[in-house]
């Protein structure tokens, strides 16, 4: 079976190359430039140039694809503007098109869409799973796009079509992990006012990877939560990766004051609950979370940071 990965470069695309190259598979990720075949070849796949927005490149590069990965994204980073989201949601939108296209194209049996739990976050902070109605906001409208047209390539083109919503991402090489724990051992990290009940709904991003793995495997259609098995609050993540680094404890400041420090995206991330299960994905699949609780994955996390001389 040869995999085709769209975003082979990023957090969760090292991942994608790594793990289907280490079952055996032959394994693409679609590169940009030379910085990108490095990765992609360090990783054991094979480096495919091609623009993501070109759909005749993106043919030529997953020619032979059996399945298809969109794993790309442009998340912006520190506080961004509604206009820092015009890429990443470009990247998911036309993405979404093209990748669907091109697997139709190629005679790929496969169409798997990265997603993230949140578009179905419940007004009412309650739990939630994939059959519950979505509830997009601007910065994860684009998301909702993009498994609108999975859901539509499935109907058009007669592939199986799989969507896999991701809790929020953590890993030591994550840009937003490195910066919370730089920023908790400055004492910089602040917990917001009311958000001690906001369970939120993680993944090791490892473990994201292994989803798409057991998906790909199991070549079904279906939408699914990868997510561990313990929602965890803004402030229990914080204080549990401070005591990790050895780092102050986080102090508080109020939500008005995380607005203008954080930016209002953010601020709703992590003081709105989405709490939600891997349950269908493990009763689908054969995925287990390795770090089945975020307690795993932050030890895991920190143990790699004081191996590599990283926040040291």
């Amino acid at each position: 079976m040869q995999i085709f990965i769209a975003g082979a470069t990023g957090v969760l695309g090292r991942r994608l190359v790594d793990q289907f190259t280490d079952r055996g598979y032959t394994t693409v990720g679609l590169t940009r430039d030379e910085r990108g075949d490095t990765i992609v070849e360090s990783h054991g796949g094979e480096p495919r140039r091609g623009d993501l927005f070109d759909e005749e490149s993106v043919v030529r590069a997953a020619t032979g694809a059996d399945v298809l990965i969109h794993a790309a994204t442009a998340i912006p980073t520190d506080d961004p503007s509604p206009e820092d989201w015009e890429l990443n949601n470009r990247v998911r939108h036309e993405g979404a098109q093209t990748l669907t296209k091109a697997a139709a194209t190629v005679g790929a049996d496969q169409y798997l869409q990265q997603s993230i739990v949140w578009v179905a976050r419940q007004p009412d902070g309650s739990s939630f799973d994939e059959e519950s109605p979505r509830h997009p906001v601007p910065s994860t409208q684009s998301a909702v796009d993009a498994e609108d047209i999975s859901r539509e390539a499935d109907e058009q083109y007669g592939f199986d079509v799989g969507i896999l919503r991701c809790g929020y991402f953590y890993a030591p090489d994550a840009y937003h992990t490195q910066e919370h724990g730089e920023a908790l051992i400055q004492g910089d990290q602040p917990i917001i006012d009311g958000s001690e009940d906001a369970q939120i709904s993680r993944v090791h991003v490892s473990d994201a990877a292994s989803a798409f793995v057991a998906a790909a495997e199991e070549n079904l259609s279906g939408v699914w939560h990868a997510v561990d098995n313990e929602p965890v609050t803004m402030a229990e993540f914080s204080t549990t990766l401070a005591e990790h680094l050895d780092a102050p404890a986080p102090e508080r400041i109020s939500e008005a004051v995380a607005r203008r420090e954080m930016g209002d995206v953010q601020v709703e991330l992590f003081s709105t609950p989405m709490p939600t299960s891997n349950a269908k994905l493990r009763a689908e699949t054969n995925w287990e979370p390795k770090y089945s609780t975020y307690r795993d994955g932050l030890d895991s996390v920190v143990k790699t940071w004081r191996s590599d001389n990283i926040l040291n």
